[in-house]
């Protein structure tokens, strides 16, 4: 039973007397009367009362407001016994304690032995340096503050320094706790008490008399948790110290006394592991150490496995390493697990509670702790801090001014409270030389979000911050990506924001007509910067919204950049390729009506890529040449080169070669001159002449010499820049160094460099080319001698390239498919899918590899043959087809000026007539092409070449008698 007043309250049967008679009492006013009685007067926290009467229900504040004052009511002449602390919470009197209405008494002095120094409630982690620094400091100056944001662990960091400073001082530490005073008079009581001191008449209590009863003493006094009383503070201490030279004063507060004496020491979060860290390295940090301490002595077993380990490693990041929040973490392992605490931390104001019971209010949850904070800012200050949630990282001065500002909280304000704000390490400021930038900590921005929402200013704040970003991007994407970070302020953070901010513009209660347009501006630079699958994501959302929308809703240029961006960053990332064209044939048609330059030069090189990726290559050709028009009327000494670059992509993939080659010579004279300059390839931006150089040294392998390719190669990749990286180096080594190493029968380099495109595809969630790089995977496996397993990886992703509409360079695919079948047996198979191959390259003048297509069909026809008896016309029949395919393929590769495609269709028909017994007709066929080739070459081919010769003269020798002279490799 609880006396209050001339009430009795029974906890166990919940119910309120008076005189012996029940009181009716509703059951959410009761919870709250026994809450606050049952802290034996001591205050409770707003947040206390709300876990305790609403556990598990989010409720507003005023719901206490209401059911106290209908508790006063019915307390009626008792009513002043429920003290209300402004800001704070309530707090139940005593009957002879209760003060006259709306008057509030101070806090009446404790006894001296209360001022001695607490015992630490747990043991100090990764604090010794500081602690060190403490006892220099206090060596040195007369007043030392530890400041630093709630929860940082300034107190205990206090306590243990001041209980190692002790013996150097004749008379005991004297602490005292100002968390519960608010006045100067209640100040200097509690010193008065806390050292000791003969009690002081009200009349005389001031800091002057306080000064003088403390002459000559030679102790430490430490003041714990000055912030909400700073002024009275710094007054009080100022005094002290100036009439006392042996008097050391230690105060902890979330802001700087600011007077002369004052030496400041930051205290800053423990040190917590960086991302990507291995088990042995996050054990190592001081906030893990301090997370495991708690947590193993609630529940032993923690931290026992690599997943746990990791998982906490990622808490302690999250939570910025602030020493109260860990503990409060640690203490909800015992109910949720390592994984549950780690899956609920974007709700942490919420599972960041079950403090210490014999901890202030404010530290038995992490709201608390911030509430403390927030209720010490002015107006305009709590109008700042939460509102400075809706910025992810770091940000300036100017974009915090063009997303938090307007006619209530203006310029002048901001300058004044973003100053307040970090006196109160609620906000960190750090100096890129004389540029300020600012960032909340993960936690600090967690609470801000929440005041946000409260003060319904959410959607308002997320809209300013989207408009804002929206015009940081409107400079173009290669102006951008060129200028990198001198571009824009943190670059990366920023894009990271605007991500952000596009989240919210097209959620259920965002706004899609500006999502549209931030997009508009965002996407270029995300395609400029090689994050292509971000950029397709963003733009087919876009799209989305922007096909809702109403006519005219987004103007033509906005419009433009969303399908533009979308068209270039399908081809690849995901296709299907007939969408990317579809795309950019309406951009073109968009640029057209409106007159706008640029985009109708966009829209002809995507269109040229579409059709390239696409295998049409006629029809690239037509868009080259249209390109190369517009360019040489109204484009730039660049475009121009471009144009001649394109055409001569497009006349190699037609099998002209040697016109292809002079076009790309002449453009990389042209191109050296250039090189800072940035350009668009397909609607992507990449280097042009890396693009130029992977293309010459494909057909430089063809004309016959495959090291000075694969010379090219290795010098075209060391050209790749950093700031084009991708999809550069992806496209240069699947479509480029891949493939000719592969061809060369250079089975290491191949799988040097196939493991770096796997890798970059992952990572850049390429899918197209991941697809791709398992098609050479599969090649690669098929050389080595897998055909089995080669085939089963080969044919399933060529599948699904082709089901894209993906065909870019994809017929040496079907051709080293054909042949796994042909050795494997399944010769129809084969047949059918080379003969659809040959009809499409054909139809759509992609002759580059018909030679190829020939020359596999003749191997098929040949086995063909080989499964009939030699007396069945079937078998003459098959043979005949078989040496047909192979002179075609012969005929073919000279018209083309491919000698490699020669040598290999040459090599097939000397194998033929070999087997006809022909050898005479063999040598002779292959002795033509000796003085093309390097006899020393290392390409798989060429050694073929030079060590049939042998064999066949060999042969011949041995068949006339005649000792003929080796031709060596």
């Amino acid at each position: 039973m609880i006396e209050i007043g001339r009430f009795q309250i029974d906890v166990e049967m919940r119910t309120l007397r008076r005189g012996g008679e029940v009181v009716p009492l509703g059951s959410r006013a009761f919870d709250i009367l026994s809450t606050v009685a049952s802290a034996d007067g001591r205050l409770v926290t707003k947040d206390e009362i709300m876990s305790a009467v609403w556990p598990e229900t989010v409720v507003e504040e005023n719901n206490i407001q209401v059911h106290v004052s209908a508790l006063r009511k019915i307390l009626g002449p008792d009513r002043n016994l429920i003290l209300t602390v402004p800001g704070r919470g309530y707090q139940l009197l005593k009957r002879h304690d209760a003060p006259p209405p709306n008057i509030q008494q101070p806090p009446q002095v404790r006894p001296a032995s209360a001022g001695r120094l607490p015992h630490p409630k747990t043991n100090l982690v990764g604090r010794h340096i500081e602690v060190a620094q403490i006892l220099a400091a206090l060596r040195q100056t007369s007043v030392l503050t530890l400041v630093g944001a709630g929860g940082i662990g300034k107190t205990s960091l206090a306590i243990e320094a001041a209980g190692q400073a002790a013996p150097e001082f004749s008379a005991p530490v004297c602490f005292v706790e100002l968390a519960a005073l608010t006045t100067r008079e209640a100040i200097l009581r509690e010193i008065v008490a806390s050292c000791g001191l003969p009690s002081i008449a009200d009349g005389e209590l001031n800091p002057a008399h306080v000064s003088s009863a403390l002459t000559g003493a030679d102790m430490l006094l430490l003041l714990d948790n000055a912030e909400h009383v700073a002024g009275h503070v710094a007054e009080i201490v100022e005094l002290l110290v100036s009439e006392n030279e042996a008097l050391r004063v230690l105060v902890t507060s979330r802001e700087p006394l600011r007077i002369m004496p004052e030496t400041v020491l930051r205290v800053d979060p423990l040190d917590v592991p960086p991302p990507h860290s291995t088990d042995a390295e996050i054990l190592q940090r001081s906030a893990v150490n301090l997370f495991l301490l708690r947590a193993r002595s609630i529940h032993g077993a923690v931290g026992a496995t690599s997943t746990e380990i990791q998982l906490i490693g990622e808490i302690c990041r999250r939570l910025d390493g602030i020493p109260l929040a860990l503990e409060l973490a640690a203490a909800r392992v015992l109910t949720l697990g390592v994984e549950g605490v780690h899956r609920r931390l974007d709700d942490r104001m919420a599972i960041l509670a079950g403090g210490y019971r014999t901890a202030l209010p404010r530290h038995q949850t992490l709201r608390a702790t911030f509430d403390w904070s927030f209720a010490l800012l002015d107006a305009s200050t709590q109008s700042l801090f939460r509102r400075l949630a809706t910025f992810g990282g770091v940000f300036t001065f100017e974009a915090m001014c063009a997303i938090a500002c307007d006619s209530e909280l203006t310029i002048g304000n901001a300058i004044i409270s973003i100053s307040e704000l970090a006196a109160k390490s609620l906000v960190n400021v750090e100096f890129d030389g004389p540029v300020a930038k600012y960032r909340l900590a993960e936690c600090t921005r967690a609470y801000a979000s929440e005041k946000l929402q409260a003060e319904g200013e959410a959607q308002q704040i997320a809209a300013r911050h989207a408009r804002y970003l929206s015009t940081c991007f409107k400079a173009s994407s290669t102006d951008l990506a060129h200028r990198g970070e001198d571009g824009l302020p943190d670059l990366p953070q920023t894009l990271d924001d605007a991500c952000s901010a596009s989240d919210w513009a097209f959620s259920a209660d965002g706004d899609p007509q500006l999502g549209v347009e931030l997009a508009s501006n965002l996407a270029g630079t995300l395609l400029a910067l090689g994050r292509v699958e971000e950029c397709c994501t963003l733009a087919t959302r876009a799209l989305d919204a922007l096909e809702r929308l109403p006519a005219g809703s987004i103007d033509a240029i906005g419009e433009m950049r969303v399908r533009a961006s979308l068209a270039a960053a399908l081809s690849y990332v995901r296709g299907p390729v007939w969408m990317s064209t579809e795309l950019w044939r309406t951009v073109l048609t968009l640029a057209t009506e409106s007159g706008a330059a640029e985009f109708h030069a966009r829209a002809l090189c995507g269109l040229w890529n579409a059709m390239l990726s696409s295998g049409k290559i006629n029809e690239s050709m037509q868009f080259a040449t249209q390109f190369q028009k517009w360019a040489r009327s109204h484009g730039t000494v660049w475009q121009q080169t471009l144009a001649d670059q394109l055409i001569a992509v497009s006349l190699h993939c037609l099998g002209r070669h040697a016109e292809a080659k002079d076009r790309l010579e002449d453009a990389l004279q042209r191109l050296a001159a250039l090189r800072d300059e940035a350009q668009e390839v397909g609607g992507v931006r990449a280097d042009p002449l890396v693009f130029c150089k992977g293309t010459l040294a494909r057909i430089v392998w063809l004309q016959g010499d495959p090291e000075q390719a694969m010379m090219i190669v290795d010098k075209t990749i060391d050209l790749v820049r950093s700031e084009t990286m991708e999809p550069s180096l992806t496209h240069m080594i699947g479509t480029v160094a891949v493939p000719l190493a592969l061809m060369s029968g250079d089975l290491c380099r191949a799988r040097h460099y196939l493991d770096i495109m796997r890798s970059q595809a992952a990572l850049h969630h390429f899918d197209i080319w991941r697809e791709y790089s398992e098609c050479l995977t599969g090649c690669h496996d098929i050389l080595n001698g897998h055909v089995e397993n080669g085939l089963t990886r080969l044919e399933p992703a060529l599948d699904a390239l082709l089901a894209r509409g993906f065909r870019r360079l994809t017929t040496p695919f079907v051709i080293a498919c054909a042949e796994a079948q042909v050795v494997l047996g399944q010769l129809k198979q084969a047949s059918a899918r080379l003969h659809g191959a040959l009809d499409f390259c054909r139809r759509n003048g992609e002759l580059l590899f018909v030679p190829e297509i020939r020359r596999a069909l003749g191997s098929v026809a040949q086995a063909q043959a080989n499964r009939q008896p030699r007396v069945d016309p079937a078998f003459a029949e098959k043979m005949d087809y078989a040496s047909a395919c192979f002179l075609e393929a012969i005929d073919l590769s000279r018209a083309q000026g491919a000698r490699m495609w020669e040598l290999r269709s040459s090599i097939a028909m000397a194998r033929l007539l070999r087997a006809q017994d022909r050898s005479e007709e063999a040598l002779e066929l292959l002795e033509t092409l000796t003085t093309h080739f390097k006899p020393a070459s290392t390409a798989i081919d060429i050694e073929t070449l030079f060590g049939l010769i042998n064999t066949l003269r060999a042969c011949d020798e041995r068949a006339s008698g005649e000792c003929l002279p080796a031709l060596s490799r």
